[in-house]
């Protein structure tokens, strides 16, 4: 623990009853325990973690994405910033690029051809090249405390340069299409970016929800583009409340979901089934979406024709900027548990929502810090008394978590594994917590194996301002 002077010391052992289970620490019930009592937190921290990510971007470049792609540029830095946090720096980084624009083929091999602005293949998942026609950003380790790299200039200007995705794009979104084709291991064009024992994240930056083609039949027998856009809703999604089709009633509706059985557009299972395939662990996949908000479904009238109304909006510096809900996008997210992150498109500044998406990142590597405010068990003993239990476990593929040992806390003289808790601004700044905590684990000259986790559960509280240090 740290005491008021800064100096480490034991943390004393208040663990509430549904931690008590799991350390050796006598019971205390609720009510023994002072302060005002939160939830409980759980760090699940690799012991030895593993510094391979390879992360793509797929960006919506269709023409309402300007500002949003210029605060991605922006914000880039910030990004970064997180994951120059972890322990060891910046990990080793593939980072790609690519747009949801794959024109109006689908995934039976048909086309609809050039229609509404739509070229018959689009983008077909390439990556986009740097200025030295690589085709994704490499920045790894040399082994030698050094860096190789495959750009010249900064991290930020490269990604600025591939993310210049332009607003050209066509207007039907193939977001998890794309996915599918660029990391495909039969595209040649992206070769070397995915690696076999890294980590994989991607990003999806959208104003509007997937709608990846089954079938070019969605594009037959009309000439207005927002007649066709509306049948990527109709046709991949339903609702519950009311759960009458959408060419039957305008209104709100609520309980929407992705359907079962589309018939232009394809299923959400058949890319969560590709992610998760190209790991022999699916968590070593995390998916994250800068998208619409799904709080609000609503078909309306426009001049005419029936359309989905947008979810959310903001006034940024070109005017009034729409998101629409992304029903099928979200459903895909919420596939990936404990790996998956979702937010708002329509802050119209998308730095904190980047944060968010490097801190899953982070947390997936090697995150000790906290999320929230530890409760100070017992404020009238010097020094904050955290309640905590933390486990030594073995994750492997396949098999149940296996339980190995209560660790304890570090108290100066322990000749084993133990823990503390300690502040570390510069690590955890990116954290909304005072202090920024984080978990350190002294292993006391002991080997952990590559399949040794640390899981700390430890009760929050809910004061904004956390306990004093």
């Amino acid at each position: 623990m740290i005491d008021r002077r800064g100096h480490m010391r034991a943390t004393t052992c208040l663990v509430l009853p549904l931690l008590a289970a799991m350390s050796g620490c006598p019971d205390r019930t609720i009510s023994e325990v002072p302060g005002e009592q939160g939830t409980v937190e759980i760090r699940d921290i690799p012991a030895k973690p593993r510094r391979d990510v390879d992360i793509l971007f797929l960006i919506d470049n269709s023409r309402s994405m300007k500002e949003e792609q210029d605060s991605l540029k922006a914000n880039f830095h910030r990004f970064i910033g997180v994951l120059e946090s972890i322990s060891g720096g910046l990990p080793n980084v593939h980072i790609g690029v690519a747009t949801s624009d794959l024109g109006t083929q689908a995934t039976d091999g048909s086309s609809a051809g050039n229609l509404f602005g739509c070229t018959s293949r689009g983008e077909d998942g390439a990556l986009r090249a740097l200025p030295n026609q690589a085709r994704f950003i490499s920045d790894v380790a040399d082994g030698s405390g050094g860096r190789t790299r495959n750009y010249t200039g900064s991290l930020d200007d490269t990604f600025a340069a591939i993310a210049e995705v332009g607003i050209d794009g066509c207007g039907i979104e193939q977001h998890l299409a794309a996915i599918e084709r660029v990391l495909d291991p039969t595209n040649a064009v992206n070769a070397g970016f995915l690696r076999d024992d890294a980590y994989l994240a991607v990003i999806v930056i959208a104003d509007e929800d997937d709608c990846s083609l089954a079938h070019p039949g969605l594009f037959a027998g009309t000439a207005n583009g927002d007649e066709v856009n509306f049948r990527c809703t109709s046709d991949g999604v339903a609702c519950d409340s009311p759960a009458t089709e959408f060419s039957e009633a305008l209104g709100v509706r609520e309980d929407c979901h992705p359907k079962a059985s589309p018939r232009y557009v394809e299923s959400i299972g058949r890319y969560v089934e590709f992610l998760k395939g190209l790991k022999a662990d699916p968590k070593d996949v995390i998916v994250a979406g800068i998208v619409g908000t799904t709080d609000h479904f609503e078909i309306v009238d426009k001049a005419g024709t029936t359309v989905l109304k947008d979810s959310c909006s903001y006034t940024g510096p070109t005017g009034t900027q729409y998101a629409y809900p992304p029903i099928r996008t979200a459903d895909f997210l919420a596939q990936f548990p404990e790996r998956s992150t979702r937010s708002t498109i329509c802050g119209g500044d998308l730095s904190e929502a980047l944060v968010q998406v490097s801190a899953l990142i982070k947390q997936t590597l090697d995150e000790p810090c906290f999320e929230a405010d530890l409760l100070d068990a017992d404020p009238f003993t010097e020094g904050p008394q955290y309640s905590c239990s933390v486990v030594e476990t073995r994750q492997r593929v396949g098999v149940p978590e296996e339980e190995l040992r209560v660790l304890p806390p570090c108290n100066g003289s322990n000749a084993t594994t133990c823990w503390r808790i300690e502040v570390d601004d510069l690590a955890c700044s990116y954290r909304d917590t005072n202090p920024h905590l984080k978990l350190v684990i002294d292993w006391n000259g002991t080997s952990p194996g590559a399949d040794i986790h640390i899981k700390a559960n430890c009760v929050t509280t809910d004061h904004d301002d956390g306990p004093v240090i």
